[in-house]
């Protein structure tokens, strides 16, 4: 089945002029974000810079191998870069207004870049979260207040927008996973002057809001054009998900690995529709969300500041630095033992949480297997008497 790059290596020749803007190519662009494009794309005010200069200036001065240019869990390889800067469709579009920022201090973590299509509309790109223990802090800080990134993205929006005006041009906001989410705050944050401008706003498996931070949720202010677009097994797309509709889609990973846009199918009409959710991962949303619900935002506070303190502890900067030794790994697990009492109470409610949700996602599995080997033995016993089969078409009552 293809993926991102086989879309950008095989439609890459039709252009937007032959066929308008889809939800693939919001993912590319969405996908774009996660490449340090520092040195290679200027900030505000200086001169933009083609997808194609741009990747071929990846490649150049990586030697081939981009992965140290990747601010991202997901398997982003010179493959992508080379397809997307080779396509006739994304790579005669112009970069500019590249932002780059990450305060440890503030825990904060914000890049965003503009892109001006060649159909005239401009797209807004998040970033999503990077592998830092910053990045990490600041998403689970959203579940208690505005982050700093959020401030930032709605800034950055709104200046995105008074141009967009002054210059008549439509505009489309995206990113994946958090930057997702920054793209909904930061519509929901804008102005209504400036509001109308937006063409389409894209969550791609990005959580959402909880009402108590941000009563007011990006579907409220766009409707119809906020677009969620999460895998089979979406956990943090489903965070703080409001009333919007999601459109589901296939993946070639295994569980929470679908998270990696990579590996979201693509067909010759876009993406691979999925059956529906996989009902594991409901399982493990409601689990979250039912030991978060019990929790007031206080708490939320004071778990956050624990738990990346400790994890910080062994002089970590990210998760693959936490037990990157014994040594580190014993600070760690030592500054975890001295947490304060309740927030080791709120860690143990979500494992009873999760647990609780896990058998009860068995016996139900169980149940629905019994229930089917019980069909298919009454099946095989009707067709050996010659009685009608029920679950056949025509056949029963």
């Amino acid at each position: 089945m293809a993926n991102l790059h086989d879309y950008l290596e095989l439609r890459g020749d039709i252009t937007l002029a032959e066929r308008p803007f889809n939800d693939v190519d919001n993912l590319a662009l969405s996908t774009l974000a996660y490449l340090d494009l520092t040195d290679v794309v200027g900030g505000p005010g200086e001169p933009p810079v083609r997808v194609t200069d741009a990747c071929a200036a990846l490649l150049a001065r990586s030697g081939g191998d981009v992965s140290s240019r990747v601010r991202s869990l997901a398997t982003i390889d010179e493959r992508f870069v080379a397809a997307l800067g080779g396509s006739a469709r994304l790579g005669g579009a112009l970069l500019r207004d590249y932002v780059d920022v990450r305060d440890d201090a503030r825990a904060m973590q914000f890049a965003a870049v503009t892109v001006e299509l060649g159909s005239g509309e401009l797209y807004v790109a998040f970033r999503g979260t990077d592998t830092t223990l910053a990045g990490w802090r600041e998403n689970f800080i959203l579940s208690f207040a505005v982050t700093e990134a959020q401030r930032a993205a709605a800034a950055y929006l709104e200046r995105a927008l008074a141009r967009a005006a002054d210059e008549g041009r439509r505009v489309r906001v995206g990113g994946h996973s958090k930057g997702g989410n920054l793209a909904a705050y930061a519509t929901a944050a804008a102005p209504v002057a400036y509001a109308v401008a937006i063409e389409r706003v894209y969550s791609n498996d990005g959580p959402g809001m909880d009402p108590a931070v941000m009563p007011v949720s990006c579907h409220d202010v766009v409707g119809e054009r906020y677009v969620r677009i999460i895998p089979a097994y979406s956990v943090v797309g489903r965070f703080f998900s409001d009333d919007a509709p999601a459109q589901v889609v296939a993946s070639s990973a295994s569980r929470s690995l679908q998270h990696d846009p990579l590996s979201w199918q693509v067909g010759p009409a876009g993406f691979v529709a999925a059956g529906g959710p996989d009902p594991e991962c409901l399982v493990v949303a409601r689990a979250f969300s039912t030991w978060l619900a019990r929790l007031e935002l206080e708490d939320r506070r004071l778990l956050t500041d624990e738990l990346f303190d400790a994890l910080a502890a062994g002089g970590a900067v990210r998760f693959e630095d936490v037990f990157s030794s014994p040594a580190s790994a014993q600070r760690v697990l030592s500054a975890l033992g001295g947490i304060d009492a309740r927030t080791s109470e709120m860690m143990w409610g979500l494992v009873r949480e999760l647990l609780g949700g896990a058998a009860q996602a068995t016996r139900d599995a169980m149940a629905r297997g019994a229930s089917a080997a019980a069909a298919d033995v009454a099946q095989r016993v009707m067709r050996r008497i010659g009685a009608p089969d029920a679950s056949a078409p025509g056949g029963g009552a």
